[in-house]
């Protein structure tokens, strides 16, 4: 059951405003041969986000494993990924007023606002919601692409790789304080993160299947998909839903930044959160899909490459170099312990001087 929880989780921060709407799909993967280069980001993205479980898993949580792989650097790096989530946050809270346009803002300051109570549980508010809301969410897609060959399509071409690994450079990085957190909950990493990625990949295909075939009406709009499914109200409440779950996984590491702020003044921090997510999504969901998500996956594959490397190469190569780690000490304090033993038992046999 943990397991199919952590899957709920890397798929609920995954298909947000762009996915579910197509936007980021069709910026990521621009070809009518997309098949190949989704299946390749959602093998890169399963590897990603398997690994930052096992991280997380590893050191207890978000705060601890920062802490453990990044040491003086952790806090300055934690403010670095709360800023960066400023833009998915922003990207979903424009999404929302993209659905009704004429209620803006209504929309996204209502989903700003249960974001926040989802929130007051932490990354179990987000499993919990995401749970229930991801299989309503996969069933919807997967039947609104019914009928469509969305795997007709041509799987040649060398173009559409280097969207493919910032595709799942950005989800990994979108949801990497989500992860770490959640790691310490997810017995089965790999089990979750395979699990996550296959639904991903499937449910992109027919996104882009369905998009591609409507041409050139659905590839120029806002929302591509939204555009396909012109007409279907209950498409809509759909989008609003799959916004909701990548919105309270985005606006995780913002408030985690403030959590510690003494007394009221966390709530007039926290506020000052939501405010700025508010603000930055005036932006509009096109320019901030179009110029910034792709920023944000080539920071996100730094960010992830550097928790990896430093889990798996730098710390292990750092206590072989090193005496002081942590079993070191442990040695060296035994070796000390023994030698102090050892010059005491030395004394003692020690002859006297004779008078």
């Amino acid at each position: 059951m943990k397991s199919l929880r952590g899957t709920a989780i890397v798929i609920g921060g995954t298909i947000g405003a762009g996915f579910i709407s197509g936007a980021e799909l069709v910026r990521f993967f621009h070809t009518r041969s997309f098949l190949v280069p989704v299946l390749v980001s959602s093998l890169l993205f399963v590897l990603f986000s398997a690994l930052l479980l096992s991280v997380g898993r590893r050191h207890g949580g978000y705060d601890a494993a920062m802490r453990a792989l990044f040491k003086r650097g952790a806090p300055f790096l934690e403010w670095t990924i709360a800023l960066a989530s400023l833009v998915p946050c922003a990207g979903m809270l424009a999404g929302l007023d993209a659905l009704l346009p004429a209620c803006r803002p209504l929309l996204s300051l209502t989903g700003l606002g249960l974001s926040y109570l989802v929130l007051r549980r932490g990354t179990r508010g987000i499993s919990a919601v995401n749970f229930l809301l991801v299989p309503v969410l996969l069933c919807f897609v997967f039947w609104s692409g019914r009928g469509e060959k969305a795997f007709f399509y041509p799987v040649g071409g060398g173009d559409g790789w280097g969207g493919a690994v910032l595709y799942a450079s950005l989800n990994a990085f979108l949801l990497l304080p989500v992860l770490l957190d959640a790691g310490a909950d997810v017995p089965h990493p790999f089990l979750a993160s395979a699990l996550a990625g296959v639904l991903i990949a499937a449910g992109a295909a027919t996104i882009l299947g369905c998009i591609y075939r409507e041409g050139a009406g659905a590839l120029g709009a806002e929302m591509p998909f939204l555009y396909v499914m012109r007409g279907k109200k209950v498409f809509s409440a759909a989008v609003a839903l799959a916004i909701f779950t990548s919105l309270a996984a985005s606006l995780f590491p913002l408030l985690q930044t403030v959590r510690d702020v003494p007394g009221k003044k966390k709530y007039a921090a926290e506020g000052g959160v939501l405010l700025a997510a508010f603000l930055f999504s005036r932006l509009g969901l096109t320019d901030i899909v179009t110029y910034l998500y792709p920023a944000e996956g080539v920071l996100g594959l730094v960010l992830v490459s550097l928790c990896v490397l430093n889990e798996y190469f730098f710390e292990k190569n750092n206590k072989k170099v090193h005496p002081g780690g942590e079993q070191a000490q442990d040695r060296g304090g035994a070796h000390d312990e023994v030698e102090f033993e050892h010059l005491s038992a030395v004394n003692d046999e020690v002859a006297k001087p004779r008078l």
